[in-house]
């Protein structure tokens, strides 16, 4: 049987200041007061302030507990709720929460501790024992409680349309790529380099064709990267850098002529060398999928440079590596344009029995990304 809790009338409190000329403190507000509302609307707050209550009169020595008790019970119940989501959802730790609660005006109604006269917030030890003052199978509860009611009542949470827990969208644009700055002559440099890698490895095996050293295709082209990135300094670049990517072409179709010789061989003649099948398909698949981009990344680099044409962006390839990246425009200091991973798509656990659930409807959205040959 749920307890019974007393009513509490909160103070009085000073109203928040008018910020202006800053979208981040603007959101952050606008947040803090969205979740006081489903705190209040929801009834989470008082379920979770009934259910401590009612475990601590359970754990507790004493039965009858005075209404004073009880009261600062429900106090300290409150504020453990809306500190530990706040601290939380700014990812800041106890000694460094206390601080911010103490200075900032946002904070100190949202955690229940402001008044007119004077501000009394929590010490960093009284936050570490708020951390520790549920379990957290009891907040996977409510958090379920919660989500339900979206589901079912969205009135009640002045939601405009129900939540849908049938699929949840995972936005991972913000996760960096692991590639080098998207530039299309460096594709040439890249996909000569893996391909040099792996006709040396082919020719350890024994099986040779008649060329230079794979070393030395690597050295001019890197003579040739070098050249092309201090071009920008000369009186005519854009001519200058139009010539070194001619050299570039002329030498990256000279290499992968002989990767699909080099390929043929070793499709053919494998079992003269040590390794097994497997180990010669893995060599294969790398040299299959730098061969499969190239004529694209050659025609990419000529089309923005010698014709200075735009590729589309569907189109366009920034890395040989990297299959599912895109850029996003994110505005930011430092970081204009970042190259990031796409979207995916995946279901989550549903929190009600499904009737029907495809096993393979999570994973729509979702593409293998190729692995570095130079991993």
């Amino acid at each position: 049987m749920p307890a019974a809790l007393l009513p509490i009338q909160q103070r009085l409190q000073p109203t928040l200041p008018t910020i202006q000329g800053n979208v981040d403190y603007t959101r952050l507000r606008q947040q803090l007061l969205r979740i006081d509302q489903l705190l209040l609307q929801s009834g989470l707050e008082a379920q979770f302030i009934a259910d401590s209550f009612q475990r601590w009169k359970a754990d507790g020595p004493c039965k009858n507990i005075s209404p004073k008790a009880q009261r600062k019970i429900q106090i300290h119940a409150r504020r453990a709720l809306r500190c530990n989501i706040a601290r939380t959802l700014i990812l800041e730790d106890f000694r460094g929460f206390a601080i911010r609660v103490a200075d900032s005006p946002l904070f100190q109604p949202f955690c229940s501790v402001a008044q007119i006269d004077r501000v009394r917030v929590p010490s960093k030890s009284t936050l570490q024992r708020y951390s520790q003052w549920s379990d957290e199978a009891a907040v996977r509860r409510l958090v379920d409680q919660l989500t339900q009611q979206a589901h079912l009542h969205p009135q009640k949470l002045r939601l405009r349309a129900p939540l849908d827990l049938e699929a949840c969208f995972l936005d991972t644009t913000c996760i960096k790529a692991n590639i080098h700055y998207p530039v299309d002559w460096v594709l040439l440099r890249d996909a000569t380099r893996t391909l040099m890698k792996a006709i040396t490895l082919i020719r350890d095996q024994g099986l040779r064709h008649r060329m230079e050293e794979p070393a030395l295709f690597i050295r001019r082209m890197n003579i040739l990267a070098m050249q092309m990135t201090h071009t920008w300094n000369e009186k005519d670049s854009k001519k200058a850098r139009k010539q070194v990517l001619r050299k570039m072409d002329k030498l990256v179709g000279c290499v992968a002529r002989h990767a699909k010789r080099y390929r043929m061989r070793l499709d053919q003649q494998w079992e003269q060398t040590e390794w097994t099948r497997g180990e010669t398909d893995c060599v294969l698949r790398r040299l299959d999928h730098v061969l499969r981009q190239l004529p694209a990344a050659r025609r990419q680099a000529r089309e923005r440079i010698l014709h200075g044409q735009l590729v589309p962006s569907k189109e366009k390839i920034l890395s040989l590596y990297e299959q599912d990246v895109q850029v996003s425009v994110r505005h930011k200091a430092g970081a204009e344009g970042a190259q990031c991973r796409g979207p995916t798509c995946d279901e989550p656990r549903p929190l009600s029995p499904s009737p029907t659930r495809r096993p393979d409807a999570g994973w729509a959205g979702f593409h293998r990304a190729w692995p570095s040959p130079s991993k």
